[in-house]
């Protein structure tokens, strides 16, 4: 007599079980955002002592020597704004590298205190280090940042809610749209996402050691391509000298491509806070 098999057991589900809720799409067609990740030796110390910034523990300071200078000279050219992201640990570090893309025009806006990953900090932690954040940042400006970009783009349930607390209005951490949406059905009441996308990044493309000539292809492959879909762009730079666009050679690619947008039909370019104050109309 045969026996039958046992039953398979159920197969483990791939998707979450529990949906994330329908977000509000916001159009801002045909614009293009200018951001710049203001990543210095936070990053390093992550590994490294203090007293170790040495040899590749020396990257990060490359970024306010040298780096974030060419970025605010080539914008200073262009008649250009951007939004800087800024760790709290950077602001206090530099801060004359602060009043100086400030003085220029520029949006500050928050990147974390230096270069934690929330999706790994308990609540009380989180909570703690983004309100020593916020106020240094509003310290060193004078006034409350509006927007925030968390480190490496990790995120926990509880960071929109703690930054919607302290005032946030919008948050440019996402890569789940080609639109901005309202972030109140994730916690983050009152506050808009600006979505972002790593094939609009430096980094990404450089830390796989790609080539100028490919990263600015890339760029300008994947800007053409939501322009063509009236859609909305934002372009994320790094100072820094290992996986940024600070080397002369570097600057030379975003200066091209700027070139390119400057040459597009009807494309408009702002920094995140302008953007921010198109949608509230």
């Amino acid at each position: 007599m045969t026996t039958a098999p046992p039953p398979a057991s159920a197969p483990t589900p791939i998707l979450d079980p529990v949906p994330f809720p329908p977000h509000r799409p916001l159009p801002l067609p045909r614009t293009l955002c200018i951001t710049v990740n203001l990543h210095g030796s936070s990053v390093d110390l992550r590994e490294a002592r203090p007293d170790e910034l040495y040899g590749r523990n020396s990257y990060g300071r490359y970024a306010t020597r040298l780096g974030a200078w060419r970025i605010l000279e080539l914008l200073r050219e262009r008649g250009l704004r951007a939004t800087f992201f800024v760790p709290g640990a950077e602001a206090e570090a530099e801060p004359a590298l602060v009043e100086a893309i400030a003085a220029d025009g520029h949006e500050i806006a928050a990147h974390g205190w230096a270069m934690e990953n929330h999706e790994k900090l308990d609540p009380d932690t989180e909570k703690r280090l983004l309100e020593r954040m916020h106020r240094v940042l509003t310290r060193r400006l004078g006034g409350a940042p509006a927007g925030f970009r968390a480190p490496e783009n990790f995120m926990s349930r509880a960071t929109l809610p703690i930054l919607a607390g302290l005032g946030y209005r919008y948050d440019a951490s996402f890569q789940d749209d080609d639109h901005p949406y309202a972030l109140d059905n994730d916690g983050g009441t009152g506050m808009v996402e600006l979505p972002q996308w790593e094939m609009l990044s430096d980094a990404p493309l450089y830390r796989v050691r790609q080539t100028h000539e490919r990263v600015l292809k890339t760029w300008i492959e994947e800007f053409d391509a939501l322009m063509a879909e009236d859609c909305f762009a934002m372009l994320t730079l790094h100072p820094r000298g290992d996986y940024g666009s600070g080397r002369a050679s570097r600057i030379a690619a975003v200066a091209s491509f700027l070139d390119h947008v400057a040459s597009a039909p009807r494309v408009a370019v702002r920094n995140c806070a302008e953007a921010l104050a198109i949608l509230a109309r």
